[in-house]
């Protein structure tokens, strides 16, 4: 381990470094690729990736730390995308919503919120509901349930009985997972003597982020109270959907009803709604469908008018909700400084991870930068992935290869790159079709780095967190779809040497030898592009240019 602080005096010194400065440099993120020495369940170990070895062996390799503390989380918080993405493109360690709020329930902050108090306000003043929704789930990736006790018992303190609309998780915690919750919560509903479940679902619906508007549909019919499945009793249609092989995440959007079939606690006119979800890319799409006057993607029946819609952070910028936690910007990323030099740049992904390099890794900026181009490529268009494994990879390295060789003519300066492989199949849990697309994704890399070098550039490969390389829980024996804490690989290659073994070299496999030790932070990784260019490293980046300790 190492310090978080005062470590730019030791790597900050670049100028022997920026010598032979690079025409431009890609970073291509392997979203979800993971670092971790046991076999059991490794999809990394188990793949056959052998430009990856070779660049591991012969390029600058080591390891960095994509969780935790740091990346602003708290201690041992598995690492996410936004977060990691976050600290990429700022290069410094980015604070997290997670903790700031935890602090806030803490020392009682919350409780002077204005934006809670208005929303106590309006809901006596209407003489309407107040409705909680959210992700219950304690991974807090996405929201946390201890989030919703401490809003629930603000309820009961400002006199308010509230609905709540319950999305489970199962992919950020295992899969049946969803039953523990429901039973924590209706024991807290007990212990405050307030509460009441009025719609379950699971958050592949009202969580989509990949505008998916048939899901987000049946999404809003159950909290609105028209879904055709139902409940009475949540224990009793959580176990039902379990005999039924239908797990937390893809539990059917359903809405109380009373004995005589009406439903209970449907979202109505005039209605107070707290979305507890504090990560925003999954909570966008269902705030829109309830916020905005206009909308165009399904026909919204039974449409609540005039609520007072609150989101504990903001999701987006012009979304008419109220925010209880404003977002603080980055005063400097690494996009924004390339494009305040001049230069132009290319952010590209499939839509999975189209938000994480642009908005998150921009550092919360949803407009594009002077000379900065957003490009998304549509995500297949299936069920579960497993069964495309390649997802949209192929047309991804096919467009910046197609880019780099125009490289002069386009007068870019930086590409950033996020193969979402490892990360979206890893949440399938589906192992044979993890390793097949590691295998992809590792001859696609041979490709955008070879075409990288030969036009005078310079590539970062790293993740942004883990996933892929632990899909086996270690203590239940069960498949886990779930985030890591482990480190994630950091390699740099600018010459065709830095991936060409010589004949007596030993290869290793990546991740493993004398340097599969950490050594840095994702916020490390842009202030070694920025170096990889000859560009001075801004006041505002604690990271260094990790090519001075590798």
């Amino acid at each position: 381990m190492f310090g978080l602080f005062n470590r730019k005096e030791n790597g900050k010194s670049t100028s022997k470094l920026q010598v032979n400065a690079k025409e431009f440099v890609v970073l291509l993120i392997l979203d979800g690729f993971g670092i971790h020495p046991d076999p059991e369940g490794n999809t990394v170990l188990a793949a056959k990736t052998p430009f990856l070895d070779r660049a591991w062996t012969c390029g600058k390799s080591t390891l960095i730390n994509a969780s935790g503390t740091y990346v602003g989380m708290p201690s041992e918080e598995d690492g996410n995308s936004e977060v990691g993405h976050l600290n990429l493109g700022a290069g410094q360690v980015v604070y997290q919503t997670l903790p700031m709020i935890n602090d806030a329930i803490s020392t009682h902050e919350l409780d002077s919120n204005t934006t809670l108090k208005e929303a106590f306000t309006e809901v006596k003043k209407r003489g309407t509901n107040l409705h909680l929704t959210g992700v219950l789930s304690a991974a807090g990736v996405h929201g946390h349930i201890k989030h919703l006790f401490s809003l629930m018992e603000l309820c009961k303190a400002n006199g308010v009985n509230p609905y709540i609309h319950v999305m489970l998780d199962g992919r950020d915690t295992p899969p049946k997972d969803g039953f523990l919750y429901l039973t924590k919560l209706n024991q807290k509903i007990n212990e405050l003597g307030i509460g009441k479940i009025a719609s379950m679902q699971g958050r592949f619906y009202g969580m989509d982020r990949d505008s998916r508007w048939e899901r987000v549909k049946l999404a809003y019919d159950a909290m609105v109270g028209l879904s055709a499945e139902t409940f009475q009793d949540e224990i009793v249609a959580i176990q039902s959907a379990y005999a039924q092989n239908e797990t937390d995440q893809f539990f059917k959007p359903r809405c109380r009803v009373d004995s005589a079939g009406k439903p209970v606690g449907p979202i109505r006119s005039n209605d107070v709604v707290i979305f507890w979800n504090f990560r925003e890319d999954r909570a966008r799409e269902l705030t829109k469908v309830f916020v905005l006057k206009e909308f165009e993607h399904f026909v919204r029946r039974d449409f609540p008018e005039n609520l007072y819609f609150a989101t504990m952070t903001g999701y987006e910028e012009g979304v008419p909700a109220h925010v209880i936690f404003p977002p603080k910007k980055i005063k400097k990323s690494l996009a924004s400084y390339i494009s305040e030099k001049g230069f132009n740049q290319l952010h590209i992904s499939e839509t999975e991870k189209n938000m994480h390099v642009t908005y998150f890794f921009n550092g919360g900026v949803e407009a594009a930068h002077a000379g900065e181009e957003f490009f998304n490529i549509p995500s297949p268009k299936v069920e579960n992935y497993a069964t495309v494994p390649e997802m949209s990879s192929r047309i991804i390295t096919d467009e910046v290869v197609k880019r780099i060789r125009a490289i002069k003519e386009r007068k870019l300066k930086f590409i950033v790159i996020n193969f979402a492989n490892p990360d979206m199949l890893g949440h399938t849990g589906d192992i044979p079709a993890i390793i097949k697309g590691n295998e992809i994704v590792d001859g696609l890399t041979e490709e955008i780095a070879k075409a990288t070098v030969s036009m005078g550039g310079a590539i970062i490969i790293t993740a942004d967190h883990g996933n892929c390389e632990s899909m086996i829980d270690r203590v239940t024996k069960e498949i886990d779809i779930s985030h890591t804490n482990n480190p994630v690989p950091m390699i740099i290659l600018s010459d065709e040497k830095d991936f060409t073994p010589t004949p007596d070299m030993k290869v290793l496999k990546i991740g493993t030898g004398a340097n599969a030790q950490a050594t840095g932070l994702l916020a490390d990784v842009a202030p070694t592009c920025l170096g990889l260019v000859g560009l001075d490293i801004p006041d505002s980046m604690t990271g260094v240019d990790l090519r001075s300790v590798i």
